[in-house]
């Protein structure tokens, strides 16, 4: 045992929200999460200290943190303390809860000096993400999105890949992020059973390969549901992005772009309240750092 572990995981983006159907897509995204885990002996309460505004993860991390000691037979052996660090924005859509979970059970299983299981640290990241009513679904495309970068098509519920998504070379994903928060838990599911069948049309659009479509799609029918304006979508994709619209509940929307296209649909969002991030897909998995 080390006793200490660092870890990164990366966020991601919707391309198609999994609330209706519990099927769902996202796409890696370079923004990220970076966890430090320091284990001590004996039993006592997992801590966790976040950096300003992560303080919601909080409880997630320290959740996760307990479940891997768990798992590793350690329960009431050790104990653990959390730090995260992020420039992931928060309770918008961009997947923090999901970076968050992964980096610190990889941190933790570092701190153990345990070889990672994959699969395993991605389940415990979901069970706690249930646990702690920040997720709906479990949101496993969402992590395993952030776990292994690029773009995935999952079925939520059976916590089963359907497809790895091909994504072209060279875009750019431009993001508007509103000066506001929707928390997850706050949702009622049973608002999105008008967009069942919208849904299923985005998925079978992202499972064809038309995976900037089915973005669109789910986007400005998530929007309808939520009350979220469609504006900025749809001023990205009159400035030539390939797809546009909310990340997961919201209130970023994430447009896709080629990179000769990337300077006018930023401009489009400046038309709009809210900061701007550009940046790339992610194709790198979470890992361990020194």
């Amino acid at each position: 045992m080390k006793g200490n572990g660092q870890a990164v995981a990366h966020g991601a983006a919707s391309i198609l929200n999994a609330f209706a159907t519990g099927k769902g897509a996202a796409i890696g995204v370079d923004l990220w999460t970076r966890a430090r885990v320091t284990l001590r002996d004996g039993a006592g309460e997992t801590y966790g200290l976040a950096a300003p505004g992560l303080e919601g993860s909080r409880k997630l991390a320290t959740r996760v943190a307990e479940k891997v000691l768990e798992y590793y037979g350690y329960e009431g052996k050790l104990h653990s303390g959390v730090a995260t660090s992020s420039n992931i924005p928060t309770a918008v859509g961009l997947k923090s809860s999901s970076a968050a979970a992964n980096a610190v059970a990889l941190a933790t299983a570092s701190a153990l000096d345990r070889e990672p299981e994959d699969d395993v640290l991605v389940e415990i990241g979901v069970e706690a993400s249930l646990e702690c009513g920040v997720s709906l679904t479990g949101a496993y495309d969402d992590s395993f999105a952030s776990w292994h970068g690029g773009a995935v098509l999952t079925d939520n519920y059976r916590r089963k890949v359907e497809k790895v998504l091909t994504v072209p070379e060279g875009i750019r994903i431009i993001i508007l992020v509103p000066p506001r928060q929707t928390l997850t838990g706050s949702l009622d599911r049973s608002r999105f059973a008008p967009i069942k069948r919208i849904s299923e049309l985005a998925y079978d659009e992202a499972s064809n390969g038309h995976v900037w479509d089915a973005l669109t799609l789910n986007g400005l029918a998530l929007s309808a549901v939520l009350g979220e304006d469609p504006r900025p979508a749809l001023s990205a994709i009159e400035a030539g992005a390939l797809g546009a619209g909310l990340s997961g509940k919201g209130p970023a929307v994430v447009a896709v772009a080629e990179e000769k296209c990337s300077k006018k649909v930023r401009e489009a969002f400046e038309k709009f309240d809210g900061r701007i991030i550009e940046t790339e897909p992610n194709y790198s998995r979470a890992c361990v750092e020194p």
